[in-house]
């Protein structure tokens, strides 16, 4: 989901707490006047992701949904020296784009970029469980079969992360932007809030950030 324009209280957060870097901005830079500009998540946001990383000790995360490879390196940079981020996108240009900026910075060594189906490429590490996090940042529709997976192979005391889960506030019937959701999407964010609000399986939040961000510690 799209966010060009900030609030002053964003802008704050950011240059205060998130400062960015060369390498930040570059990632950043390449998605203005794209159609993917401002799908990525905010600074703050990726600070947020850091702390998270930090407070639970992970060491093996999945990204669904790379985009650019902006999230990532927030994320691979609060990893120990023997952490690694497997990134899944299906787009070919957004894997191309993803691995030409990693190919020159120290954290590739912490980031394994990965092209294809999501379902496809989960199937694929499998072996690799149980993960400590899992951060679902792409195609809505897919939602709850990357849930069903993040399950089944996030280690009790994990973190399942959605992004975007308010559909700038559709979820809600309250929408603040107008933006192109159709109404199978809203359903089926509603049903991954209400599952991740269970708290017979986890302990979860829903912050009410512009687009939401649900967060949930697998019992």
């Amino acid at each position: 989901m799209a966010r060009t324009e900030l609030s002053e209280s964003e802008k704050y957060s950011n240059r205060l707490f998130a400062p960015e870097d060369s390498s930040l901005k570059k990632i950043r830079g390449e998605l203005t006047g794209t159609v993917f500009e401002g799908i990525n998540v905010a600074p703050f946001e990726g600070r947020f992701l850091q702390m998270l990383i930090e407070l639970s000790r992970a060491t093996k995360i999945v990204e669904i949904g790379t985009l650019f490879g902006y999230s990532t390196l927030w994320m691979a940079r609060a990893l120990p020296e023997e952490g690694k981020v497997f990134s899944i996108d299906r787009n070919q240009e957004n894997h191309r784009k993803a691995k030409e900026f990693f190919k020159n910075i120290p954290e590739r060594e912490k980031v394994q970029l990965m092209c294809g189906d999501g379902l496809d490429m989960l199937y694929a590490i499998e072996s690799h469980a149980p993960f400590d996090m899992v951060f679902i940042d792409a195609n809505k529709g897919g939602y709850l079969y990357y849930l069903d997976w993040a399950e089944k192979f996030v280690r009790p005391g994990g973190l399942i992360i959605g992004d975007n889960t308010l559909l700038f506030g559709h979820v809600c019937d309250a929408p603040t932007k107008e933006v192109n959701i159709t109404e199978t999407q809203v359903q089926i964010m509603r049903e991954f809030n209400e599952r991740m609000s269970d708290p017979k399986k986890f302990t979860s939040v829903l912050l009410p950030t512009r687009e939401g961000m649900t967060i949930a510690i697998k019992k």
